[in-house]
């Protein structure tokens, strides 16, 4: 039986304390992230970027009529399991939430319908996939970029700037995986690439030799790998292993960090691409990284860190604008935002993606990721 237990027990993360004013409005932010197993570490970075975010609007004294807004953040572990997600939505919309933060395609999308019947804002700051917010549910919105939208850019990229020809393309069986590679490989085809193989393994496996050594005998320019950044380890230091020297290409899982180039000992011949801009030239970042490393000074920052801290100022700004916390109408508040926030202006379409959103391409050289080209959604 699945035993769900409150993530602040687990975890000894800080979740405020409800105040002792007696004129006070709570705000409760649900949050599903995968705070166990092996993407622990991007879990935590999340909830770290989420609770910034809530102490900065607590201390801006938010009113609603005159009445205080006291914010709180109640994180659950969803395993990165749809299943376990389901759970853990249950538990969650019984908090009386305000809104709800998810991560994974896997997660959010197996859970929006019970989100949706509860009525309050369902945000994600890593459904990749397209479909989550193509369900015809007007609670639903994205912090960046979708996969038909990085994924086709990548693939013209990648034979158009890299000269890359003939690709092999894996995916991990996951929605996320899955449609990033389908959403590359029709960019690249598009482009005038050649795919040799297409290739599906376990979201669980670490096991790639035989889809590796099927590579190395097709002589392949590239592969691209659709999912986790996890396995993309395991399969690029297998790669090397087997003599499999060819470029690896990754888009939009967060690789983009020091902690993974760390699991790869350095490996370059890397590019993956991000829906994010130059980190250095955004007016926050420098205070979000200094208050960030302040606090939770083990813990790395995350790409889907800043869109969570995004994701929750975004959130008291509706409430601040629209001035009510009641969930329907943050919704409508949510719809016709144009916030100036941490990763840009975030604004959303008629199906709750964001506006105009940038992705980069970056590249592994000398222990560190290097900025190629920053590219606009087509």
């Amino acid at each position: 039986m699945f035993l769900l237990l409150s993530w602040v027990g687990l975890s000894g993360f800080p979740v405020p304390a409800s105040s002792q004013e007696t004129h006070e409005i709570k705000v409760v932010i649900g949050f599903l992230a995968p705070l166990s197993g092996s993407n622990q570490a991007r879990g935590a970075s999340m909830i770290n970027g989420a609770q910034l975010a809530i102490d900065e609007l607590n201390k801006k004294a938010i009113k609603v009529n005159n009445t205080r807004a006291v914010f709180e953040l109640i994180p659950q572990d969803d395993r990165f399991d749809a299943n376990a997600g389901k759970l853990a939505t249950d538990y969650l919309l019984k908090r009386n939430l305000t809104a709800l933060v998810c991560h994974s395609s896997t997660v959010c999308i197996a859970t929006a319908a019970q989100v949706q019947a509860a009525r309050i804002p369902y945000i994600s700051v890593g459904a990749t996939n397209h479909k989550f917010t193509q369900l015809g549910y007007d609670n639903t919105f994205r912090m960046f970029g979708h996969s038909e939208q990085g994924g086709i850019l990548f693939g013209h990229y990648v034979y158009d700037d890299l000269k890359v020809d003939r690709m092999a393309v894996i995916d991990d069986k996951t929605p996320s995986g899955t449609a990033m590679a389908d959403q590359f490989s029709e960019g690249f085809r598009k482009a005038g690439g050649l795919l040799l193989g297409r290739y599906s393994v376990s979201d669980k496996t670490s096991d790639f030799n035989q889809v590796l050594a099927d590579i190395k005998e097709s002589r392949a320019d590239a592969i691209f790998w659709g999912g986790t950044h996890l396995q993309a380890a395991n399969m690029i230091v297998n790669a090397k292993r087997l003599g499999v020297n060819t470029r690896f290409l990754n888009a939009m899982n967060g690789m983009n960090n020091r902690n993974f180039l760390n699991q790869v000992n350095g490996a370059g011949n890397i590019f993956t691409l991000e829906s994010d801009q130059q980190r250095d030239k955004l007016p926050g970042w420098k205070n979000f990284e200094k208050n960030y490393v302040a606090r939770f000074s083990s813990s790395y920052i995350d790409v889907s860190s800043l869109r969570a801290y995004d994701t929750v100022q975004t959130v008291g700004e509706a409430i601040r604008s629209g001035n009510s916390v009641d969930p329907r109408k943050l919704i409508e508040a949510l719809h016709a935002e144009k916030f100036k926030g941490l990763t840009g202006v975030i604004s959303f379409d008629r199906e709750g993606n964001l506006n105009d959103p940038v992705f980069t391409v970056y590249e592994a050289q000398g222990g560190d990721w290097k900025i190629v080209k920053a590219l606009k959604g087509r």
